[in-house]
């Protein structure tokens, strides 16, 4: 059943969620998309993950707490978001040292090879105020701007425009520059209005990210479905569909970009500001994604060898590919790695090289392709495998993504108790909720390890009457499982596994576990040995790791202290590289560094594969 929640406000960033009773504020936060940083794994040991609680508090401290907080910053709210139980709505305080990724580790962070990454954009904006000419100074317009804003180069679009923006204007205005070329001319002083956007666009679906390049905060988030998945769920058949006539590529291209503009849009207005203002995006996403986002024939990708047309990281004229922000802006795309390994896989790099303090190191991306990477003695090695949409609700039959109403936690007792994104509504289920049911299921002897769902007259005599009464046979004489049913209103809502939707998980997980596996092994890695594993990927921020490991998707032996859930890494990569031509030049690094394993043409893939479909045995974490 569905339980009443509570709302949580994170402070700087304004952004809430709901959540059950009892939930710890480390995973309220990523359900929020915060990424607190938690070495410890959340035993409370580190004491790095400290938050503050400004609102009232109807919980004590718990003894870690009291030895790690003086008692005066326990009575002002001090605590550890490892530990602290929400009872109550509450406002929170996340310092910037607490997260995963702060702008202080972007200025300071080095290893694994990475020089500093400094925090500076490459838009930037510059007031001028000129002495205008005279018989004795007559200096040439272009030469008496750049006395002030520096050495610079400009196009004969601007140039054209320089004398009478200069002489309408009483020689003074502001220089919006791109590096060291000048892209627009400005009158009066804007230097405080300078945004940008960074997008993730995936195979099922696209989320962006208002910053102020000024200041380097984020200022609106919003997300949606990609609209190619009218054409497929999966890139092979966006890529057939590119090549099936003579249109077909350019209504892939339209719908991608029709979509991107709607939301910069929608964040435009939420926060009331102009899209005139806003003069880069950036874009990281799968390599298919953006070879379709440029217009870029994709075919190549659809067969043996599977060879992208590009490599490096482009720029382009946002005029040019219609993307609606300022007339002069840029759009920069992530450099990729190979046919399947994407810029979301260089943007995660980017991210976890930032984050990790030892290697050798594993960054699972979990999506419609699931890409592996492993970092051994400052070496890389990154695989990709089909493991379809089912983490972001495809081809589920009561599956949605994460979005208003899905149901992200499931919890088995005398009943099953569930909360659902917004404390809506339960009208489907996403990918974090859909590993927690059938991990319970697993653990309660509901679904065998080689996934079959038992029938009512199989189950075992302890489980409670209230779970076993949700098990039953649907029209089609399926068995179900039923997670939520409504009893008021719309009596014909109810969200129900069933032993297709079973299969779906399976082929998901079966599918990232063995790529692990062949990753490891030529690797000549031992899992044991791996230092930590870094979960990304955008259909749920937050996920129990006993639950991820009970269902196969992250190794049985790793220690919960050595996993972390870092969310969306594509788009925290591309939002770094919108606020830093450091990290930009990082990311066209790590593209040339990187040893592209091409799981699909392994001799030992599918036997893996097969073996990877049988859930683990059960055991305790």
């Amino acid at each position: 059943m569905s339980e009443q929640q509570f709302r949580i406000i994170f402070q700087p960033s304004g952004r809430s969620v709901f959540v059950l009773p009892g939930t710890k504020i480390i995973e309220a936060s990523g359900r929020a998309g915060i990424n607190i940083n938690i070495p410890c794994g959340g035993q409370g040991t580190c004491g790095k993950c400290r938050i503050q609680i400004t609102s009232e508090m109807k919980t004590n401290p718990c003894q870690i707490e009291t030895d790690i907080f003086t008692p005066e910053e326990l009575k002002i709210g001090w605590r550890l978001a490892c530990q602290t139980s929400v009872q109550n709505d509450m406002t929170v305080y996340i310092p910037d040292e607490s997260l995963i990724v702060t702008s202080q580790k972007i200025l300071t962070k080095g290893g694994l090879g990475i020089e500093q990454i400094k925090t500076q954009p490459a838009i930037r904006k510059i007031y001028f105020d000129l002495a205008e000419p005279t018989r004795e100074d007559s200096l040439p317009d272009v030469e008496r701007v750049s006395k002030q804003i520096g050495e610079y180069k400009l196009g004969l679009e601007q140039l054209r425009k320089l004398p009478k923006c200069l002489r309408n204007n009483s020689f003074r205005g502001t220089a919006v520059l791109a590096d060291h070329i000048l892209i627009d001319l400005e009158p009066g002083d804007t230097t405080n209005q300078c945004y940008g956007v960074a997008f993730d666009i995936g195979t099922s679906t696209i989320v962006s990210s208002l910053m102020d390049l000024c200041n380097g905060s984020e200022m609106a988030v919003t997300s949606g479905i990609n609209p190619q998945v009218s054409y497929g769920d999966d890139v092979l058949s966006r890529i057939e569909h590119a090549s099936f006539c003579a249109e077909c590529l350019d209504q892939l291209h339209t719908q991608i970009i029709t979509s991107i503009n709607k939301m910069i849009e929608s964040m435009c207005q939420q926060k009331g500001i102009d899209r005139e203002k806003i003069y880069e995006v950036v874009v990281a996403g799968n390599t298919t994604m953006e070879h379709l986002l440029c217009g870029i024939d994709p075919s190549s990708l659809g067969k043996v060898p599977f060879v992208p047309v590009h490599s490096k990281g482009m720029i382009f004229s946002a005029r040019e590919l219609g993307i609606s922000v300022n007339n002069q802006g840029l759009v920069y795309v992530f450099p990729i790695i190979g046919g399947f390994v994407g810029g979301d896989i260089t943007a995660g790099i980017l991210i976890t090289e930032l984050t990790c303090e030892k290697s050798p190191y594993l960054l699972i991306d979990v999506g419609t392709n699931g890409e592996i990477v492993i970092v051994k003695d400052e070496k890389f090695w990154a695989a990709s495998t089909a493991a379809g949409p089912a983490f972001e609700g495809a081809r589920i039959s009561c599956g949605m993504r994460a979005t208003h109403g899905a149901i992200e936690k499931v919890v088995f007792d005398n009943d099953v108790r569930c909360s659902t994104i917004g404390n809506a509504t339960p009208v489907g289920l996403c990918g974090s909720g859909l590993i927690d049911l059938a991990a319970e299921l697993l653990k309660n002897g509901l679904l065998t390890t080689h996934g079959n769902l038992l029938s009512d007259d199989e189950v075992p005599a302890q489980i409670p009457d209230a779970i076993k009464r949700r098990i039953r046979k649907n029209e089609d004489g399926q068995v179900e499982f039923l997670v939520y049913e409504q009893t008021q209103g719309r009596k014909d809502l109810k969200v129900a596994v069933t032993q297709k939707d079973i299969r779906e998980l399976q082929l998901a997980v079966g599918a990232i576990r063995a790529g692990v596996q062949i990753m490891l092994r030529k690797t000549n890695t031992k899992v044991e040995d791996v230092e930590n594993i870094f979960v990304a990927g955008g259909f749920g921020s937050f996920i129990r790791r006993t639950n991820a490991q009970r269902i196969g998707l992250i190794p049985k032996d790793v220690p919960h202290h050595r996993i972390s859930f870092i969310g969306n890494s594509s788009l925290d990569g591309a939002q770094l590289a919108l606020l830093s031509t450091s990290a930009r030049k990082r990311a066209e690094e790590i593209t040339k560094e990187v040893n592209h394993i091409q799981l699909s043409l392994d001799m030992d893939f599918q036997t893996e594969f097969a073996n990877a479909m049988i859930f683990p045995e059960y055991h305790k974490v």
